[in-house]
């Protein structure tokens, strides 16, 4: 039994290396079960958090999400693997099934955790803290939460340095700072790991933010795009999506492209690149923002106007009409904004109710704001 055993994890090892993260999950997941039935929590525990790796790299949340809520009452091997189970679920719980006093206590759970941990988990803690104040658009908060998560960082620290710096960017644009969010990009320039496939994707991603930020289209779709094949090489999906949302939003902000309604713009190509399957709920809610965007940027190309970006809208619309179509036109794709304002108020309305907050709804708001300034030009 016990060679059995051996030659299926050797089996599963491989099958990981290859980037077969879904098979390497199965296996895990049987050796998982075996060892939990013949008594072993330990090494179940150990097993359950391999198998729960491979599911969220195969693109299996909820698999993933499943097999941690059932290791709850399991003996872990160590306090670190214990924080590092219960890590997990909080983040997969934020994602795909947030409930705000449930996640309010895990928060509470972990941080007792953390205080009897090795030296720098506290700073994974921080981590937590600052995509869980993020969802609740407690902006401020959430950047002290990740500035805590850089000054507490130690030997057991899991989350890398780049990722905090990059989440230390994407916190200080929130807040419209753009001079410390480019410090934050300095330091991981400086810290150079460029062997890392995941410091290479947030030092892109960050680059593309402030790119975008700027209004420089070509360097947001450059950035975007050496996101998008870095994460493409380590299987991390939310990174390929998140960096094809910013490729569509670089595409609008050229004025180059055209009518960003027709295929010759390349706007919908690449965003029909989105992927298929599960989405999570801040995905969710960001591809339909870019839907109402895309539509919202095809109302301006067609009164004559030139393009603004939605997302940072650092530099507001200048309303003309000189229309480039007919009427009828204008006023179809003006309905089909509305029609795309009324889905997105809907999912807003949810997810806002859910975090105890209204900041989905400002923004849906602001660009009901902008598509009527249009509107009423036009008339």
């Amino acid at each position: 039994m016990e060679y059995d055993a051996n030659i299926l994890k050797e089996h599963a090892h491989e099958a990981y290396r290859q980037g077969r993260f879904e098979e390497a999950g199965m296996l895990l997941g049987q050796l998982c079960n075996d060892a939990k039935q013949a008594g072993n929590d330990k090494i179940a525990f150990q097993l359950g958090l391999s198998e729960v790796t491979c599911l969220k790299r195969a693109g299996k949340p909820l698999e993933a999400l499943n097999r941690l809520l059932s290791m709850e009452a399991w003996e872990a091997p160590n306090h670190e693997s214990l924080f590092s189970m219960r890590e997990m679920t909080v983040d997969l719980l934020r994602l795909y099934n947030p409930d705000l006093t449930q996640l309010e206590a895990r928060l509470a759970e972990l941080e007792s955790l953390a205080e009897n941990a090795h030296d720098g988990v506290v700073a994974d803690l921080r981590f937590c803290e600052f995509e869980f104040l993020e969802a609740q658009g407690k902006h401020e908060k959430a950047l002290n939460a990740i500035e805590l998560a850089w000054s507490e960082r130690g030997d057991a620290t899991m989350n890398h340095a780049h990722a905090t710096a990059a989440a230390g960017c994407l916190a200080n644009l929130r807040l419209n700072r753009r001079s410390q969010a480019e410090d934050w990009i300095k330091i991981i320039e400086r810290d150079g790991e460029t062997e890392c496939l995941g410091y290479r994707a947030d030092l892109a991603n960050a680059r593309a933010e402030l790119a975008l930020f700027d209004g420089r289209a070509e360097d947001a779709f450059h950035y975007a795009q050496q996101q998008r094949l870095v994460a493409m090489e380590y299987a991390d999906m939310i990174r390929v999506q998140e960096a094809i949302e910013k490729q569509v939003r670089a595409r609008l902000l050229d004025a180059t492209n055209g009518d960003p309604g027709d295929r010759m713009s390349g706007v919908l190509d690449v965003f029909k690149q989105a992927l298929p399957g599960k989405r999570n709920v801040p995905l969710e809610f960001s591809i339909s923002l870019l839907i109402l965007d895309i539509r919202l940027a095809a109302v301006r190309w067609a009164v004559g106007m030139q393009p603004a970006e939605d997302f940072w809208y650092q530099s507001p619309q200048v309303v003309a009409s000189e229309l480039r179509v007919a009427k009828d036109e204008v006023l179809r794709r003006i309905e089909k904004t509305r029609a795309a304002l009324r889905r997105l108020d809907k999912i807003a309305r949810q997810q806002d109710q859910t975090f105890d907050c209204d900041w989905r709804q400002e923004m849906v708001n602001r660009r009901r704001e902008r598509l009527q300034e249009v509107v009423s030009h036009l008339d």
